[in-house]
C-alpha cells in the first residue's frame, strides 16, 4: 500500500529535515544495537556531507522519511541513510523511496547498487529483498564487521523501461 499523500523531494545534504531525520535514525539504531558506543565505528561511513543525492519523503509539509545515495565507484552507487519515521511505517514509503533511488541511479548510468545494513534489522532486510537486493560479501570497510549485512543489486532497464 502506498501512502497517497507522500511526495519525494530532492534536497541538499545539509537540509534541516534531512539532518533531523538522520539524528532520529541514529537514535533508532543506538536503541536497536544497545548503545551509541557500539555504533561508533560506523560514524565515519555516514558523514552527511559525503552524500551525492538526498531525498525526503513528505506528507504534505511533514518529513516522513529520507534516503540518500553516495557514489562508490564509476559503476556502483551506495544506498545510505534510509529511514522512515515510526508513525509512517508500513505505508509503503520505504518502497517508494527505494524505487526512486533505483530509477535515479539508472538514469545516472550506474550498473549496480550496494548497501550495508545491520543483520538484526529484519524489516529493513525484508524491504531491500523485496526490491531485488541480495546478500553479497561484505565490501570495503565493512569486510571485517560481522554484524554488518551487505547487499547489492544490478540496475538494468528493459525495452519497456521497467527496472524490475
Amino acid at each position: 500500500m502506498h501512502a497517497t499523500s507522500i511526495t519525494l523531494q530532492q534536497v541538499p545534504c545539509n537540509h534541516p529535515d534531512f539532518l533531523q531525520l538522520c539524528d532520529e535514525l541514529d537514535m533508532f539504531l543506538n536503541r536497536a544495537i544497545g548503545g551509541e558506543d557500539k555504533r561508533e565505528k560506523y560514524k565515519k561511513y555516514n558523514y552527511l556531507d559525503t552524500m551525492d543525492y538526498v531525498m525526503i519523503a513528505y506528507d504534505r509539509q511533514h518529513a516522513a522519511g529520507c534516503a540518500a545515495l553516495r557514489k562508490y565507484s564509476e559503476t556502483e552507487i551506495e544506498v545510505k541513510r534510509v529511514f522512515v519515521r515510526d508513525s509512517y511505517r508500513a505505508q509503503g514509503i520505504g518502497g517508494q523511496m527505494l524505487e526512486h533511488l533505483i530509477q535515479h541511479a539508472s538514469e545516472m548510468g550506474y550498473k549496480r547498487m550496494l548497501l550495508e545494513t545491520g543483520a538484526f534489522l529484519d524489516a529493513s532486510v525484508r524491504l531491500y529483498k523485496r526490491y531485488g537486493f541480495e546478500q553479497i560479501e561484505n565490501y570495503g570497510d565493512y569486510k571485517d564487521m560481522p554484524e554488518s549485512l551487505c547487499m547489492g543489486r544490478k540496475i538494468k532497464t528493459n525495452h519497456c523501461g521497467s527496472l524490475f
